[in-house]
């Protein structure tokens, strides 16, 4: 009895992994089968696995890195730009006084003055400053004429203007606003040759002239063309809204005197922020 059971403790591992076979009442086993049904199952794992790695890919799509948002140039950055701008402006004055029996714009005088620009929009803007603007008339001596006469007028101001303006695309600005006027210079003079001796010039202010008014608010209206954000170039057309004196001459159908003038300048716009920016950027 120990015999028989010591002899299937022995068989039993092999029973197990091994083709047990039972045909006319005797049992047979077979280690190979077991083992060769293992390697086909082995084999056909395998050639499935190949044929799924021979399979196409599946399509990826691609996508963009997303990239951050930039700053938007257009949008005001007061930290980045500045909130306030210096403005250095020079011109020429082209200029007449409406009731003076004179017509055309043949008085030259000069315009320069300092200011300061605040753009709270991106669009928009505000500025001011003091100028030195030279204004008057002039009516040359004509030959055909006796006597030959002429006369020039020569009325200066200190300008404060209080100006509104738009921006587009920071290339063009176009402005209105007025201007708070102070006269200076107050000089008429008048050139006559009564004998054909030559032109004799005398100085009529104050001498059955009336004095004009100290002050004067005129409109002004302009334009300006930018380039790289700093320099301009323009035009501004500035007329008087109050009387200044009554008119000089008969001939005239405008019975009081208006300054108007047609101005072309020029703008240099200093922005404090970017300097001090390039000037950290050339340090570092």
């Amino acid at each position: 009895m120990k015999k028989k059971l010591t002899l299937w403790i022995l068989l039993l591992p092999a029973l197990a992994f091994a083709q047990v076979q039972v045909k006319d009442g005797a049992i047979t086993i077979d280690l190979g089968k077991k083992k060769n049904k293992t390697a086909q199952t082995d084999s056909t794992a395998q050639e499935q696995t190949v044929e799924e790695t021979e399979e196409e890919p599946a399509i990826v799509k691609k996508t963009k890195p997303v990239k951050a948002k930039e700053e938007d140039e257009d949008d005001p950055n007061f930290q980045r730009d500045g909130l306030f701008k210096a403005m250095f402006s020079a011109g020429l004055n082209l200029s007449q006084i409406d009731g003076d029996e004179q017509a055309g714009y043949t008085h030259p005088g000069a315009y320069v003055g300092v200011g300061a620009m605040v753009k709270f929009h991106k669009y928009m803007s505000v500025n001011t400053g003091i100028y030195y603007t030279m204004r008057g008339a002039t009516k040359k001596a004509d030959v055909n004429i006796t006597p030959m006469e002429s006369f020039r007028i020569n009325w200066d101001y200190v300008q404060v203007p209080i100006m509104f303006n738009v921006h587009d695309k920071k290339l063009v600005m176009a402005s209105v606003g007025i201007g708070l006027n102070y006269l200076v210079r107050n000089r008429i003079t008048h050139q006559v040759d009564s004998f054909g001796t030559g032109l004799v010039e005398y100085n009529l202010s104050g001498l059955k002239n009336p004095e004009p008014k100290r002050f004067d608010l005129t409109g002004i209206a302009g334009f300006q063309f930018f380039v790289k954000k700093v320099f301009g170039i323009g035009a501004q057309f500035e007329y008087s809204f109050l009387k200044l004196r009554p008119s000089y001459g008969l001939n005239t159908r405008v019975r009081n005197m208006y300054n108007n003038t047609i101005t072309i300048k020029f703008t240099y716009i200093l922005d404090p922020v970017q300097l001090k920016a390039q000037r950290n950027k050339r340090g570092g």
